[in-house]
């Protein structure tokens, strides 16, 4: 069994800061850190033993740029699955159902 999270529904990323960042919407992404300078030389993370290979970058806001971290600073993920559809009320039991918002008849 594993653990299947859509990285376009995480709404928030706890990190080993401690710290809760909100992500916003579309821009966490997963991939294999690459290290350049002003020059463009390129080293990946596979090439260097203490970084871990496979990090994510996402925004937040109130930071203009772009919060990159490796897996393993992940600590959680808040994350909002998209709903394929909503329960109509005749499959819910009649309890809950009087609890449904009804319609305004205006």
């Amino acid at each position: 069994m594993s653990l299947r999270i859509d990285v376009t529904t995480v709404a928030r990323v706890l990190l080993a800061d401690g710290a809760w960042y909100e992500v916003l919407p579309g821009s966490l992404t997963m991939d294999t850190f690459q290290w350049t300078d002003r020059e463009g030389i390129t080293m990946a993370s596979v090439d260097l033993d203490a970084l871990p290979p496979m990090g994510i970058p996402f925004k937040t806001r109130g930071i203009s740029g772009w919060i990159p971290c490796p897996l393993t600073s992940i600590v959680a993920v808040y994350y909002e699955p998209v709903e394929v559809r909503d329960p109509l009320a005749v499959e819910m039991p009649s309890m809950l159902a009087d609890e449904l918002d009804q319609p305004s008849s205006s």
